[in-house]
């Protein structure tokens, strides 16, 4: 499957109107180039050490094998540590083109609107639209080029009139509100000689401005004239409402993504379309904004504060016990942000780490996933989706669509707590990414926290009841602490002249359980699988619980890949036989790692361990390879106790294929996967299990067991033969 195009999106706070504007320049100019877009944004921004920690996370989603560019705005996150912290990590991480909107950085390709003859627009409306003479221009700080590509503007603009400029006429303030107080008082105090007009290059300082004069009862505008730039909704919003300048961010973002893509292809793109800025006049120039066009006055999220979200849904996810029952809920409330006629439009994952809610023993306590993704996520999708799939495809490449989406993607964590994070993919409108959205996954975060810690009291309390000597939950010896037992087994094989082995078992299908029922039903049937290992060891070997789902049989003998290939045939065949007599609901299957040591080893146990820790960290990486075998897990189980059940079906691999809606080829191919098994082999194994067992307790006629067994008679004489090495007859008389 070809991989779709893709760019990177990273800003922040795009549920502010003017972020918003960009990111829908952005999306345009890239749906008309043909590439659907990862946009990488956060939950909140504070000055919390942990809840950065967890925000920060994100961007190692940033792929540079699904990403062919990406498109980064600074400047539309509040806090400098992130545009910082997302400098460093594009820099060392990410080997294709950035378009960094903004001028303050060498980082990446430049794109900025022309904010000089913006800023020159503005200061002529004040020169000949309201006859001021006397102005002073209040801009950036001096470091930074934006500040002066504003101050010119404003110098241009004075000149192209005829009047002079000053050197006290530009002041280099901070874009924030300090250097606005600050002019105030010299204004108040007659420091500085009271100007007809402030030229302020942001809206920013331009209200903090306004503010700070009323306070020292000079009037706007009637004492001065204040105008900002910008257009924030803040502006408007003011009393008296700010004169500003609307940029077309829109323009802004069409040219980036047309940069980006002359930086990734080495063509020229043409934006879809041009437009400029608006300026907006209001009255604190003088001017009357009450005509102002009704596009400007919208619902914005600055006032939608009241009848947000409200409690209903912490208290609904709360409820839940499992994984599963949460994120049934939570796609269950899904209309609390998504308009409804998007319902099935609009696809929504929950990508987690595999080990999300594990607790790790650090050398300081009991810790967790703080740093990054792991390398495998597993993926729960609105549409029924579940799977397994590499971190660097982002999302797994089967769910894509042919057509051109949008996905937001925000971090999922509490505080410090890495959980994955949360995936929204939308077709062309933008607008169910809003607050409402924002505050969802933030009670989403806050409620995979109350899971995993009440999935912790539930194990801690549950394994607290065992025995405190040995393995809480299975009661075997537990092999770290085994080390005398080692040497022991070790040199009576010596003695015997027998040669030693280690079979490492790692129970899989235990996710998929916890996920589906909770930790405690998969406890069950660990603790069962455990067991059924020791049930099947010989006077030699001994079974010890390694790691959290791992196993370790340690034996002796004169044959040990003989004895090995008996011992986990026997084991696949109790577990096997455990699941149909039981009519379990799940199955839980082992992948095993063997080593026989040369004959004449001693292992000191110091060596002994690293040897199983290295089989265990081996079957675990082969395991998280097996990304696939857990998608049709369930089905694959249900339909295999089937064929034991009722061997007389004509079973086939397409009616089989059919049932799990996958081709004939990869069924085949999942299935030996799974069950380490052909399914014919498989099959045949079933029929003759069945034939065995009425032979050896019925007096039935044998072509009645030959299709009672799913054969005709002659078949049923020959296959019986040929794998048993008895005629039924003898083998019936042997039994009997």
């Amino acid at each position: 499957m070809e991989r779709k195009k893709h760019i990177g999106i990273i800003m922040g706070r795009i549920y502010k109107k003017t972020n918003k504007r960009l990111l829908s320049g952005i999306l345009e100019q890239a749906r008309q180039l043909g590439y659907s877009t990862f946009i990488y944004t956060l939950n909140e921004e504070c000055y919390n050490d942990k809840v950065r920690s967890g925000e920060k996370n994100l961007f190692c989603a940033i792929s540079s094998s699904q990403l062919d560019g990406i498109v980064y705005a600074p400047y539309t996150f509040a806090s400098e540590y992130f545009y910082e912290y997302i400098d460093s990590y594009l820099k060392e991480n990410f080997n294709k083109p950035v378009v960094r909107i903004g001028m303050e950085s060498d980082m990446g390709i430049p794109v900025w609107y022309d904010d000089s003859s913006e800023m020159s627009e503005i200061t002529l409306h004040l020169i000949y639209g309201h006859g001021c003479r006397k102005l002073i221009c209040l801009t950036g700080p001096d470091t930074t080029q934006v500040a002066h590509n504003r101050a010119e503007g404003f110098v241009n603009a004075m000149k192209s009139a005829g009047i002079p400029v000053g050197d006290n006429d530009i002041i280099y303030g901070d874009f924030w509100i300090w250097a606005a107080k600050k002019l105030a008082d010299e204004i108040a105090d007659g420091t500085r000689e009271m100007p007809d007009a402030v030229v302020c290059a942001n809206d920013t300082m331009a209200i903090a401005l306004c503010d700070a004069l009323a306070e020292r009862n000079i009037s706007v505008p009637d004492n001065i004239r204040v105008t900002g730039y910008d257009g924030f909704t803040e502006a408007r919003l003011h009393v008296p409402a700010i004169t500003t300048y609307q940029t077309s961010q829109e323009d802004l973002g069409r040219n980036a993504v047309c940069r980006l893509y002359e930086a990734m292809t080495g063509e020229t793109a043409v934006p879809t379309k041009l437009e400029k800025g608006i300026l907006l006049c209001r009255e604190s120039c003088g001017c009357n904004s009450q005509n102002e066009n009704d596009r400007f006055i919208v619902y914005d999220e600055v006032m939608a504060d009241e009848g947000i979200l409200d409690c209903t849904v912490s208290a609904a996810l709360y409820e839940t016990e499992t994984l599963n029952d949460l994120v049934l809920k939570m796609f269950e409330l899904q209309y609390k942000f998504m308009d409804r006629d998007n319902f099935n439009k609009e696809r929504l994952f929950l990508c987690l780490c595999s080990d999300w809610d594990t607790v790790f023993q650090t050398e300081t306590g009991r810790g967790y996933r703080t740093d990054g993704y792991s390398d495998t996520m597993y993926l729960i999708g609105s549409e029924g989706s579940r799977m397994s799939f590499p971190l660097e495809q982002i999302l797994p490449v089967p769910l894509d669509k042919e057509s051109i989406t949008s996905t937001f993607l925000l971090p999922v964590h509490f505080q410090d707590q890495c959980y994955g994070y949360i995936a929204l993919e939308v077709n062309e409108s933008i607008d169910d990414f809003n607050m409402d959205y924002i505050r969802y996954c933030r009670e989403v975060n806050n409620a995979l926290k109350f899971l995993s810690t009440q999935n912790e009291l539930k194990r801690l309390l549950y394994r607290q009841k065992l025995s405190q000597s040995r393995d809480e939950l299975t009661g075997l010896y537990i092999f770290e602490n085994c080390r005398g037992i080692w040497t022991e087994m070790q040199d009576a094989a010596r003695s015997n002249g027998d040669q030693m082995y280690i079979i490492a078992v790692t129970a899989g299908g235990l996710r998929h359980i916890e996920n589906d029922s909770g930790y405690v039903e998969s406890d069950k049937y660990l603790a069962s699988f455990a067991d059924i290992l020791s049930k099947c060891c010989n006077s030699r070997e001994r079974v010890f619980k390694y790691r959290d789902k791992s196993f370790v049989i340690i034996g002796s003998g004169h044959s040990p890949e003989k004895r090995i290939s008996a011992y986990l045939k026997q084991v696949e065949e109790s577990v096997w036989r455990n699941s149909i007599s039981t009519e379990e609901k799940y199955m839980v299957y082992a992948r095993t790692e063997t080593k026989v040591l040369p004959a004449e080893t001693y292992l000191s146990p110091d060596d002994a361990a690293e040897t199983v820790k290295a089989m265990t960290d081996k079957l675990a990486s082969d395991m998280n390879d097996q990304l696939s075998e857990h998608i049709h897990y369930s089905e694959l189980f249900e339909l295999r106790r089937e064929i034991f059940l009722h061997p007389e079906t004509d079973w086939n691999g397409e009616m089989c294929s059919g049932r799990l809606n996958i081709s004939k080829s990869y069924f085949h191919k999942l299935y030996a996967k799974v069950f380490n098994i052909s399914f014919m082999q498989d099959l045949q194994k079933s029929r003759l299990n069945s034939a065995k067992k009425l032979l050896a307790t019925t007096s039935m006629l044998l072509p009645d067991i030959a299709e009672k067994c799913g054969y005709d008679y002659y078949n049923f004489m020959r296959v019986f033969k040929k794998e048993t090495g008895f005629t039924p007859t003898q083998y019936r008389k042997n039994k009997q």
